[in-house]
């Protein structure tokens, strides 16, 4: 067999790879260049295959939770609004498409009233819900 097979499995392991990013068939491309070196040294076809499925999984089991924890790392969920209170800064009207409302941190958002009832400017509001970037508020029973 011709080594260039296990360069094209490692071709095609590697586009899989590049289009999903699930870290997965990464280690099939380790797996099919370590083929590919066994072909080099005149392993015959079964010590091939058995050398790609070998590290293809010991490389998977073992190095795969590794680059998944470092490629988490940096995620970060987005901080939510709902439960906080806010100041309306701008009438709240659902008819009329107007509404900002500014949170604790001094930040101004869009506004839309939960229920679809007016909401003056000055009044407090308890966020509960969010869209997008629109916060979703009723009125702050005192």
């Amino acid at each position: 067999m011709s080594p260039f097979i296990w360069l094209a499995v490692a071709a095609v392991m590697a586009v899989v790879e590049v289009v999903s990013f699930g870290l997965i068939t990464m280690w099939f491309v380790i797996g099919a260049l370590a083929a590919f070196a066994a072909n080099l040294l005149g392993a015959d076809l079964l010590v091939q295959i058995v050398v790609f499925l070998v590290v293809s999984v010991v490389c998977l089991v073992a190095l795969r939770p590794v680059f998944v924890k470092y490629r988490d790392r940096g995620k970060q969920e987005e901080p939510t609004h709902v439960g906080q209170t806010a100041v309306v800064v701008e009438d709240v009207d659902n008819e009329g498409l107007t509404g900002r409302v500014e949170t604790d941190n001094r930040m101004t958002w869009a506004a839309r009233s939960a229920d679809g009832s007016f909401i003056p400017q000055g009044a407090v509001v308890r966020i509960v819900g969010q869209e997008s970037v629109k916060l979703i508020v009723e009125r702050k029973v005192s």
